[in-house]
């Protein structure tokens, strides 16, 4: 559903927030407000599904979801997020499967942003490109730094 003028003052403030988001020029900051859409979330939702293809991007407006990695024998939580956090960020930018599960763990609402939109406006703004590259090359690295716990631990058992 398309957000009242409320809400897109919410997503704006939202929007304030995200450091890298500083960095867009009044006309980028429109159009990317109005490419939101407002979604209800409860606690137990699946959002993303690690494996999955993925083409949203989340800021989270209320609530808070945690991130799981699936292993082979449990799943296992390796970050909580909460409003004003955003996350889906890496499979837009790299077209690869989603890296991890995103599971909503208390009642809330988030804003979702097509993968079209968020290329359109994020991606093309160098800057922010850079920043939102940094920081899904630096979630990689740490999935991929506690993939190789994880495989050590079983090794070791």
């Amino acid at each position: 559903m398309k957000p009242t003028t409320g809400e897109l003052d919410q997503i704006r403030k939202v929007l304030k927030d995200i450091d890298f988001l500083q960095h867009l020029s009044q006309g980028e900051t429109d159009k990317l407000i109005f490419g939101f859409e407002k979604t209800t979330m409860k606690e137990g939702d699946i959002l993303i599904t690690q494996g999955k293809s993925g083409s949203i991007f989340y800021i989270i407006a209320s609530g808070i979801v945690g991130v799981f990695l699936k292993r082979s024998l449990l799943d296992k939580k390796v970050a909580t997020l909460a409003t004003g956090e955003f996350f889906g960020e890496m499979s837009l930018i790299s077209d690869e499967p989603r890296s991890a599960s995103v599971i909503c763990e208390a009642d809330g609402e988030v804003y979702t942003l097509l993968r079209t939109t968020f290329r359109d406006v994020i991606m093309h703004n160098s800057h922010i490109s850079q920043v939102i590259k940094d920081t899904a090359a630096r979630r990689q690295k740490e999935t991929k730094e506690l993939e190789l716990d994880e495989a050590i631990r079983v090794k070791f058992r």
